[in-house]
């Protein structure tokens, strides 16, 4: 998706057939859901236009479909690693959405170096900072880390260490 595809309020006309936009979108979402964690905040993007597409929402999504049809080789993969443990990765963006200035969370969790969980959405309330959206995604995804440990518990997998929760600034941070 064009990095400045929400920050550039173009004039668009609107799109004929919104069906046919919903129907596109729809079929990403799936796909999102599935198979390609990578186009999930792209999706969640367009999503947010189903009632009212433009001409450049259309073009995002045509761009979202190009890019799939280039990367059609890529696959998930699922667990290579000889440790059992859970590994999450969080981050977010601050005021990513003009309209209503609330961040975007994004996290993956990883077992047995494998992605089995993971998410895009708009936070629930209007951040301060980049500090503050930070810290709310880190909330997000250590709620989904206690859930999937306890299913893991139930299903016989106990979790005997702790879980690693990396953040992108931090990380960044300790790298630098």
């Amino acid at each position: 998706m064009d990095q400045g595809y929400l920050r550039n309020e173009v004039d668009s006309k609107p799109f004929e057939d919104g069906t046919n936009y919903r129907s596109v979108v729809g079929a990403l979402l799936y796909v999102a859901v599935c198979a390609r964690t990578d186009i999930a905040t792209s999706v969640g993007i367009l999503g947010r236009k189903l009632s009212a597409p433009t001409n450049a929402d259309w073009i995002a999504a045509k761009r979202v479909v190009r890019y799939l049809k280039g990367t059609k080789d890529w696959r998930l993969k699922l667990g290579d690693k000889e440790t059992d443990e859970l590994v999450a990765y969080s981050d977010s963006d601050w005021a990513g959405d003009i309209g209503t200035r609330k961040s975007t969370t994004g996290y993956v969790v990883f077992y047995c170096g494998g992605a089995i969980c993971w998410a895009s959405c708009r936070q629930n309330c209007v951040t301060l900072s980049t500090m503050e959206a930070e810290y709310v995604a880190l909330a997000e995804t250590c709620q989904e880390v206690v859930w999937l440990r306890r299913l893991l518990e139930d299903i016989g997998e106990k979790q005997v260490r702790p879980t690693v929760v990396y953040e992108q600034q931090a990380f960044e941070a300790y790298r630098n």
